[in-house]
């Protein structure tokens, strides 16, 4: 029922996501379905949250206002069978969600998942319960599926979501880029897919007035997509031009990836310039961003990875400093860096290191940066992001002939 309706009935939104409060591996992602449900929960909508049982735990204190149901999925059966047989037991997962969904009567469906399992199972309630389905997409298996080995396992995953995208009301993407790649690949009706791009937070930590402890922070550990060579290149030529240089790396936990990046490291004689921070909850990034002079991006050349914009470029907005971005100049996350003024660009380590020692050698420059970044930060807001996908979610609430040019 819609708000304000006859009887005074609240609306309903059912989000069903395995990135509810998850650690820092798909923190961001977490963060946006929060925002997502406090968005509608000031509306004046009732949220429910449903989650994976025994999936990624969560952390209570960010559970609040909101319910959240956990559910007997694939992903539950996989985890205890240890087999894909699990897909076996996709009727007791069906009836699951059509007792949630008889319970919570939702008006809409919100479902942010990589796994196409989660993405397929509440659609398939949903289209029995006559409710329409919104997918919020992150990444899709288009890109991931570049970095993922088994090529017929990529191929199923790319035709399940596919299928998913293709039955669902509408696809919100964030970058166009994005959206262009899965509308072309999936052949999806451009009327079925809408921007929302990521969101910041507020700040948790105050501006430090003090002088920051590094030159350069780097957000979350290295990743196959990321340009890693080229970064610790950059970060060696940088260094070589900057009495003192400190570097911190945020997001780095024990094992072969730490291991991999402490080598790399001293080969480039970097290793006593550098700390290796361990991974910290959400709340305390933007306590390690405000002690650094400017936050890095290293993206590979891999062109369907042009469509990407980065998460962490949010966590420095947020703190005010610049991003120096080293990847194509063509790509998404270029031009938002460009189009907001918030930072540096350039393809290659030689050139980036230059351009970063004249800018953090430049107060004048690092001023300006700021202002940008805190306007950039107010237009980014949840609050001002969410405004579009929350309108047209009010008009998928509607009876199908009052929806006009909805689907």
């Amino acid at each position: 029922m819609l708000q304000g309706s006859p009887g005074g009935v609240r609306s309903r939104l059912l989000v069903v996501s395995e990135f509810v409060d998850s650690p820092s591996a798909a923190s961001a992602a977490g963060t946006r379905v929060r925002a997502l449900r406090d968005f509608f929960l000031g509306k004046g909508w009732d949220v429910q949250l449903i989650v994976p049982m025994e999936g990624i735990k969560c952390e209570g204190s960010a559970l609040s206002n909101g319910g959240v149901l956990r559910l007997r999925t694939y992903e539950t059966h996989r985890q205890q069978l240890q087999s894909p047989a699990a897909a076996l037991l996709l009727p007791l997962t069906l009836g699951a969600y059509l007792a949630a969904f008889r319970t919570f009567h939702p008006d809409v469906v919100v479902i942010s998942a990589y796994s196409p399992f989660l993405l397929v199972e509440p659609l398939l309630a949903a289209r029995l319960r006559g409710v329409p389905v919104v997918y919020d997409v992150l990444d899709s298996w288009i890109l991931l599926s570049a970095f993922h080995p088994g090529r017929i396992r990529n191929w199923l995953k790319r035709s399940i979501e596919r299928f998913a995208f293709s039955c669902g009301n509408l696809v919100v993407g964030v970058t166009r880029t994005q959206l262009d790649l899965i509308q072309e690949r999936y052949r999806l009706d451009p009327g079925k897919v809408a921007l929302v791009p990521r969101g910041t937070d507020p700040p948790t930590s105050p501006p430090m007035d003090n002088p920051p402890d590094y030159d350069i922070i780097h957000v979350g550990p290295p990743r196959d997509y990321y340009d890693n060579e080229g970064m610790v290149d950059f970060l060696a030529r940088l260094a070589s031009l900057r009495p003192g240089f400190r570097v911190a790396f945020l997001g780095i936990g024990e094992g072969p990836e730490k291991n991999r990046l402490q080598k790399n490291l001293a080969q480039h004689g970097l290793g006593p310039k550098t700390d290796l921070i361990p991974p910290v909850p959400r709340s305390e990034v933007s306590r390690w961003t405000a002690r650094s002079r400017a936050g890095l991006i290293a993206l590979t050349k891999n062109p369907l990875y042009r469509a990407a914009i980065s998460t962490k470029a949010y966590d420095y907005i947020v703190a005010r400093i610049p991003i120096l971005f080293l990847g194509p100049s063509d790509s998404e996350q270029a031009e938002f860096i460009m189009k907001l003024g918030i930072g540096r660009v350039c393809e290659g380590p030689a050139q980036l290191a230059v351009e970063a020692n004249a800018l953090l050698s430049d107060e004048r420059a690092l001023n300006e940066i700021r202002a940008h970044a805190d306007i950039a930060a107010s237009s980014l807001a949840w609050s001002e992001v969410l405004k579009p996908l929350y309108e047209k979610v009010v008009t998928l609430s509607r009876p199908v002939e009052q929806r006009g040019g909805a689907h």
